[in-house]
């Protein structure tokens, strides 16, 4: 398939066709490019016309065709559309007006050449597009059988000679027309060597199954019956058919909806079944062990807390009380430190078992990446000066970076790897601390001149309790969780970190994070001159093929003070941009003809409308899809529906920075 799938939409109702196209848009990831026609015979003639264009290529990768047309209904339309022939030039789903499905008429909308019928009023975005998928796929499975069964008519003595030599069993049965009221049978017409080998049974040529297979279930002449009656191959396993063994049975039928004949090919799969199942086991046996391994963590944690509460209440207590004995004082900034010591390794500690255990929840907010920075080296500042460091830090970025993120909890990756680099650098030593945006991602580098980390530790430096070698007095000691605590908050940020370094050089950990494309409304600009009561205004195109969305846009784009102009489609978008002149259009992505990315594309490519601003109005929100917005020449992107706040501050930011061009 291309990049878009190719839909034909053949529906007399203009509603039910935009119905059909948002479902397809908020149904899946997939992008489409979407074909009308309103009538039986307009809908014929434009499969004919790419048919004749690209006679190579499917004219389309799926038609959605209303089961009631003005001209012709769905069995007329299938017949046109298969001439003759089994299956349609592409694959076929019958959009049907039923509140629920109709055995009878279904089937027999499936023997007419569809792939699949949906009703129009029990229908869903994801059953659709699933729909369609497996109409597809299944298309492309009965156009792959038909052309093997044509190969297989052709070329007799190659079957023979294949049929012969494949280590798998295989055998060809055909349906006995029993007599009303006598059970279904099967004959055996042939079988190959490795049938009689994996099934040690002899002589069923010309024989029934029921006569070699008295126990047989009916369950399976069922299944053998709806391949021969349908033609829809069939996958199951069986255990029961050689003791101690499992086989996996492809049943398919040989030649046209007359045939009566019925393929099926006997994998023996006993080996890999066993291999899965002891696999399994020992996954569960992994799994349990470090499900309890999360626990106990959890619960030293939470455990440990519970006697330093005390002591630390006791410090103060100490504090409090009048004694000049040096003694004293000095005991009691010992235990001070060592409490404090002790809560950051047991909150660590605690961290870690949050995240193991799935139990964080990260309270994600736009936040600028330089003020978490600046809050971590605050906050390791005194360990820095205790050591005799020398911390450097370099913002790189020439504008904020912004993060869609737990303020805190990137704040506690950079704190432990300062941290991490404080512990492991000599006394005097040198840190570096880069922040830069490279691309679509921030990227964060601490470096250091420390004692460096040997090449057998550097793959496993974030596992858990892992930790460098260092002195038996282990004065910067710790657990081994910090760098793991790093890789697991970085990682629910969907970003990642590495590490480099040479044993005796120092070591550099780099953090990369995606940055925010689309700000949230506060961030954008927002530069209103209170002394310019007469304040330009907008000149707006809005591009939706949803004719209820734009209008009620049109309507409030209007009413706060901008000229307004629409479209529906992607040509008549990108003919009113050239003949206006708008200064921002907000456009749709699923668009009929040009979709949005395409007049994206040619807008930028036309040099009267450079200073044109575009703004993506989508229900595509994923980040690929952000980024795929931006390479198309978008300068925003927002997504459906959008804060109508959020589009007047775009507004705002084009009319001032308009009248400030016009100042200078």
């Amino acid at each position: 398939m291309s990049e878009f799938s190719r839909i034909l939409l053949i529906d007399d109702s203009p509603d039910d066709r935009a119905d059909l196209r948002q479902m397809l848009l908020r149904g899946s990831n997939a992008r489409y490019h979407f074909t009308e026609a309103e009538l039986g015979r307009t809908g014929l003639q434009t499969v004919s016309d790419q048919l004749q264009a690209q006679p190579d290529r499917l004219p389309y990768d799926c038609i959605l065709l209303d089961f009631h047309l003005p001209d012709m209904d769905a069995y007329e339309v299938l017949e046109a559309l298969c001439n003759g022939m089994d299956l349609p030039p592409c694959p076929v789903v019958v959009v049907t007006g039923w509140q629920g499905a109709d055995k009878d008429d279904g089937a027999r909308l499936l023997r007419a050449g569809a792939q699949d019928y949906i009703g129009k009023g029990w229908t869903t975005p994801e059953s659709l597009s699933r729909t369609i998928e497996n109409s597809i796929e299944r298309f492309d499975l009965l156009t792959r059988r038909k052309i093997a069964e044509t190969q297989f008519h052709e070329s007799e003595e190659r079957y023979r000679n294949l049929f012969s030599s494949i280590d798998d069993g295989l055998c060809v049965i055909e349906k006995i027309e029993a007599a009303a009221g006598e059970p279904l049978d099967f004959r055996y017409v042939d079988v190959n060597p490795a049938f009689s080998l994996q099934l040690g049974m002899t002589g069923v040529t010309g024989k029934t199954i029921r006569q070699m297979l008295p126990d047989e279930p009916e369950e399976w002449f069922a299944s053998y019956n709806s391949v021969c009656t349908t033609g829809i191959p069939l996958r199951f396993e069986r255990s029961n058919l050689t003791p101690g063994h499992v086989h996996e049975l492809n049943v398919f039928r040989i030649g046209g909806p007359e045939s009566l004949q019925v393929a099926i090919i006997f994998s023996d799969i006993t080996e890999r079944r066993q291999s899965e199942l002891q696999t399994l086991a020992q996954s569960k046996v992994l799994t349990d062990l470090d499900r309890r391994k999360d626990e106990f963590l959890a619960m030293l944690s939470h455990e440990l807390r519970n006697p330093l509460a005390p002591i630390s209440n006791a410090v103060h207590l100490l504090r409090l009380q009048n004694n000049d004995n040096p003694f004293q004082k000095q005991a009691c900034a010992i235990i001070e430190r060592q409490v404090e010591q002790l809560t950051r390794l047991v909150n660590d500690l605690l961290e870690v078992s949050r995240i193991t255990t799935g139990l964080v929840q990260l309270r994600q907010a736009q936040v600028a990446l330089g003020t978490i920075v600046e809050r971590a080296v605050e906050t390791v500042q005194p360990l820095i000066a205790q050591r005799g460091h020398e911390l450097t830090v370099l913002m790189l970025a020439p504008q904020p970076v912004w993060l869609h993120a737990d303020a805190d909890r990137l704040e506690q990756v950079v704190v432990n790897l300062l941290t991490n680099a404080a512990k492991y650098t000599h006394e005097g030593g040198q840190i570096l601390l880069t922040v830069q945006q490279e691309g679509f991602g921030a990227v964060l580098r601490v470096r250091d001149t420390g004692i460096g980390i040997a090449p057998a530790l550097l793959p496993h430096i974030f596992e858990l309790f892992t930790q460098a070698e260092r002195a038996l007095d282990r004065s910067q000691g710790g657990l081994g969780i910090g760098l793991c605590l790093v890789q697991r908050l970085v990682e629910l940020h969907g970003g990642t970190v590495a590490a480099h370094s040479v044993l005796g050089q120092g070591s550099e950990f780099v953090v990369r994070l995606p940055v925010m494309l689309t700000l949230e409304a506060p961030l954008l600009p927002h530069l209103k001159d209170p002394v310019l009561p007469d304040k330009k205004h907008c000149r707006v195109l809005v591009v939706d093929d949803n004719v209820d969305a734009a209008e009620t846009l049109v309507m409030l784009l209007e009413f706060v003070g901008h000229t307004v102009q629409m479209a529906h489609d992607g040509h008549s978008a990108l003919q009113l941009a050239l003949d206006w002149k708008p200064d921002v259009m907000l456009l749709d992505i699923g668009l009929p003809g040009l979709n949005g990315y395409e007049v994206a594309k040619r807008i930028r490519e036309e040099a009267s409308l450079s200073g044109m601003v575009l703004v993506a109005l989508t229900g595509y929100g994923q980040e690929s899809d952000r980024q795929y917005a931006h390479a198309a020449g978008f300068n925003y992107h927002l997504a459906k529906p959008a804060d109508f706040d959020l589009v007047e501050s775009i507004l705002d930011a084009v009319t001032d920075k308009a009248a400030a061009d016009t100042v200078a």
